[in-house]
């Protein structure tokens, strides 16, 4: 029977049984291989589908929030992954993301996805640390893996269906189906759909989406196993929308053209300052609907929308050859994102006087797409010998699908301009191979390596006042060399040490600029010394682990304003920035707990000393704060303490269970935005609280959601001109259920 990489069992028992005295086993395969959690020598946490089912987290992103050493970055175009201090808030247009997200094997570069609908999902595995020997690019920090369910032809006809009401108007249903079709071959068909208001008083941040995904089991002999999928999402509504940062009273004063007015009637020509003095446009600052709510904005910032698509078509082969197991893992995928927004102005059109619209007819429309076409084939091997190995070959090809994006701007003359750039074909091609030998019965040793080549093409061009104004091609071919070296010795049945060396590369590029502004790749080496551990028969689980990175060309952006072509005009830009060498250091702590029959203790620590490097920021002119170093000052979304803490307890109640539980997230304060001069870019030390009740009787289940019990708003990301994105209020959610 094909062994390798199948659907693992579900990681904790169904919430219908007690959890017993002893914690569950937890099937994981971070290392392309079939391991317990407790034996795979890496940082690694994992969440069951019924927990995240159980626990109304309807997106990858308020998964992945509780995870210990994962801080999670709101941005327009989705969320933003960071482990450990790695990750990036650059626009994945023109920057990949340093945290490489996974399903079902399948590389996704968008960030879209992260807060895609999750749905119908086995488990979802979080690898700290840089995974480049196995995953390859953009694996600096590390992965996310995204497994969702396979059909069973074990499991007979069955499936679940569930439905969630709550506040905002929230209504989400989800279901799954399993049909064994014949003894060979098995369907299994889930999708949701949900709709919910926005918590945020203009109607932004809502939701309207759906996702349907179909996969085909079959196994015609005991050696062969085929899955095919295929996956369709799509989302609609307005999107996310900034809302003021407090302070802004008096402050929204900035150079020409923005946020300023000349009311002096004798001037007739000119910009603004010909002749006489500018009036603030908004000396009372940003005038919310609700002075003092955090989810109350100001009209003159309506939002924007969005339409994304996505599709996915993938299979996975695997065929047992004796002493290994052959896997094939072709995939196509297409996406599409429409985003029309103005976070930054609002309506606020350069220019306007003292009147203009309040609405989102000046709003830019930022639409880009990608097509993905892989092919993953790997042999691990079979057994329990004293080597073990995964050896690979993967390629890549990235089709931006023929869109151009268009950013219009306003020269700081007062001149009109469209920046476009056009995404040519890239690629990626590598070998992989990563062995462990058992020197003893106890000790282990690793080596990996992975050779890859890639390629990325862009263009750009720019007219002024409708005129072109010159034309760019850029292209670049990187190859890098990706190294694993590890030990591991079991200091008894239950008590794992390990130590590692591995190393992660990012690709470099060019920032949306004209001329374009070239930025280096990324590279990180990193050394982890870490044990995990079980005692007193599986009631208690400590693991532990002690990190430290060399980072080199830590990619950022930054506003900057920079000459166009060859002309005296300026403009205000992003730009993509690499820091000085760069150094992360810290040390996480996990414990789980069974103290008795049907209870869970769990608690997690994270410290991180993560500073920059060398870095300049150059004068943003929306501030004039002048140069700004980095160098020293705390990286972006690394606090240095954060925590966990949850409890869960079941009870049998009139035949069935019932489950009560809270968990709470604990940080202390840190930064947003390289830009830490931004007002509002540091974000103090806050709890987030959740709590859950849970009865379920015969398959039939109901349960209440209570997420963000504090009702505070986090800020996940600033601007200049007092404005970001921030976390969801207090939501309550009811749902029913039945599994058969």
């Amino acid at each position: 029977m094909v062994t390798a990489l199948v659907s693992a069992p579900a990681l904790a028992q169904s919430s219908a049984e007690s959890k017993g005295t002893k914690i569950e086993e937890i099937i994981v395969t971070a290392q392309k291989r079939v391991q317990t959690i407790q034996d795979t020598p890496l940082s690694v946490s994992a969440v069951s589908g019924d927990e995240i089912l159980e626990k109304g987290q309807g997106s990858l992103d308020s998964v992945l929030r509780d995870v210990p050493g994962v801080e999670i970055q709101g941005l327009a175009q989705g969320a933003q992954i960071y482990i450990r201090g790695v990750g990036s808030s650059i626009d994945p247009t023109f920057a990949d993301p340093s945290i490489a997200t996974m399903v079902d094997g399948a590389y996704n570069g968008r960030t879209e996805s992260v807060q895609s609908g999750s749905y119908d999902i086995a488990r979802v595995e979080v690898l700290r640390g840089p995974q480049g020997t196995l995953y390859g690019r953009n694996a600096s920090g590390g992965i996310v893996n995204v497994i969702t369910r396979d059909p069973s032809l074990v499991d007979g006809f069955g499936g679940y269906w569930n439905v969630q009401f709550g506040n905002y108007d929230h209504v989400r249903f989800e279901a799954a189906l399993n049909v064994p079709v014949t003894d060979t071959v098995a369907l299994r068909v889930a999708g949701f759909r949900e709709n919910r208001d926005g918590y945020v008083d203009d109607g932004s941040y809502d939701s309207d989406n759906w996702g349907l995904r179909g996969k085909l089991l079959i196994e015609p002999t005991d050696w062969l196993r085929v899955v095919l999928k295929a996956d369709v999402y799509r989302a609609h509504g307005k999107g996310a929308n900034t809302v003021p940062v407090p302070g802004s009273a008096g402050n929204l004063f900035f150079p020409p053209p923005f946020f300023v007015s000349n009311f002096d009637p004798s001037i007739t020509d000119g910009p603004p300052f010909v002749g006489g003095s500018p009036i603030m446009r908004f000396p009372n600052g940003w005038e919310q609907t609700t002075p003092g709510d955090a989810w109350s904005n100001n009209p003159e910032h309506v939002p924007g929308y969005i339409n994304r698509e996505a599709e996915t078509f993938s299979a996975q082969v695997d065929a047992e050859l004796g002493p290994a197991t052959l896997t094939l893992l072709p995939s196509y995928s297409r996406s599409k994102n429409q985003l029309v927004s103005s976070f930054l102005f609002g309506s606020v059109l350069p220019f306007a006087g003292p009147v203009y619209n309040i609405d989102n007819s000046n709003y830019s429309d930022q639409t880009t797409g990608a097509k993905y076409k892989s092919i993953e084939a790997r042999l691990t091997s079979n057994g329990k010998g004293p080597l073990q190995y995964v050896l690979g070959f993967y390629y890549l090809k990235t089709d931006p699908g023929g869109y151009t994006l268009e950013t219009p701007g306003t020269t700081t003359t007062g001149g009109a301009y469209t920046l476009s750039n056009q995404f040519n074909p890239g690629s990626t091609i590598a070998g992989f191979g990563q062995v462990t030998y058992s020197l003893t019965d106890k000790l282990r040793v690793t080596g990996g390596l992975r050779v890859s080549q890639d390629k990325i093409s862009q263009g750009y061009g720019i007219a002024l006042d409708g005129t072109s104004a010159g034309s760019y091609t850029y292209s670049q071919k990187q190859s890098s060399r990706q190294y694993k070296a590890g030990i591991e010795y079991d200091l008894a049945p239950d008590s794992l040490l390990y130590a590692h060396y591995s190393t992660g590369f990012k690709q470099g590029g060019i920032s949306p600029t004209f001329p374009p502004v070239s930025f280096k790749p990324e590279t990180l080496k990193a050394i982890e010394l870490g044990t995990k551990n079980s005692f007193l028969d599986d009631r208690v689980q400590l693991n532990a682990a002690l990190f430290h990175y060399d980072y080199k060309n830590y990619q950022f952006s930054v506003f900057q304003e920079l000459p166009i072509a060859d002309r005296e005009e300026t403009a205000t830009f992003s730009v993509i920035k690499n820091a000085g060498p760069t150094k992360i250091k810290g040390a996480e702590a996990s414990l789980e707990v069974a103290p008795w029959s049907g209870a869970r203790l769990t608690g997690s620590v994270t410290y991180l000393d993560a500073k920059y490097g060398e870095a300049i920021l150059p004068n943003n002119p929306f501030v004039n704060q002048g140069e700004f170093n980095l160098k020293d000052k705390q990286i972006q979304n690394s606090p240095k303490w954060a925590g966990n803490v949850g409890f869960e307890q079941d009870f049998g109640v009139g035949g069935g269970v019932l489950t009560i539980g809270a968990h709470s997230h604990l940080t202390t304060g840190y930064y947003v935005t390289p830009e830490q001069y931004l007002p509002g870019a540091y974000q103090k030390g806050f709890t987030r609280t959740d709590a859950n009740i849970r009865y379920e009787f015969h398959g039939m289940s109901i349960g209440l959601v209570v997420r963000n019990i504090e009702d505070k708003a986090q800020t996940t990301y600033v601007f200049p001109a007092y404005r970001r994105f921030i976390t969801m209020p207090r939501t309550v959610i009811l749902s029913l259920g039945y599994k058969y």
